[in-house]
């Protein structure tokens, strides 16, 4: 009779070490389904800001390959470069000299310093933007070489060169991707 009480009770005492380690597995599982959920929606998330900040960066090079030449970049007041606060078509003459890259600046995305696009895939009230950055003038190896003006070529049709920089959010305004390209137009 002893030995059937004693059996009984490990039999209890096993029974709670199964329960406690099935609970712990389905506590553990549910937090991995969370975890799991969350990454998806990150990963979407972030797409969804690298599709913005594309359409930005394209709609960026559609206004460049339109231009008919490089002086709307030139933003002068009597002769002074104008202030980047001042600049109100996002497009700038020359990067910045500052330490902080214009990119940076939280004010570059606001207002008019920087343009926004259409896009279906941003968050609510938010817009994929771009600016426009007018870096120099290069000249092909075929000007250089025309020492002697022979053929016509005087050296006026150069290559522009222009740095865009385009900010994407994604559905929730966590999710940025910003993203940089040169673009080289011939005038």
């Amino acid at each position: 009779m002893n030995t059937a009480r004693q059996q009984s009770g490990v039999v209890l005492i096993m029974t709670l070490v199964i329960l406690l380690v099935v609970t712990l597995l389905g506590t553990s599982s549910i937090q991995m389904t969370g975890i799991l959920e969350k990454m998806s929606r990150n990963a979407t998330d972030s797409a969804s800001a690298m599709g913005a900040a594309e359409a930005a960066l394209r709609a960026a090079e559609l206004v460049v390959e339109a231009e008919i030449g490089p002086s709307g970049y030139d933003q002068l007041a009597n002769g002074v470069p104008v202030a980047d606060s001042a600049v109100d078509n996002g497009k700038y003459n020359i990067p910045s000299n500052t330490i902080t890259p214009r990119w940076k600046d939280d004010a570059m995305w606001l207002g008019s310093r920087s343009t926004p696009v259409a896009y279906s895939g941003s968050a609510a009230g938010t817009q994929p933007r771009y600016f426009i950055e007018r870096i120099k003038a290069v000249l092909s190896e075929e000007d250089r070489l025309n020492l002697d003006n022979v053929g016509g070529g005087t050296g006026a049709d150069r290559t522009y060169i222009f740095r865009i920089t385009a900010l994407g959010t994604g559905k929730t305004t966590a999710a940025k991707v910003y993203l940089q390209g040169t673009y080289g137009k011939k005038f």
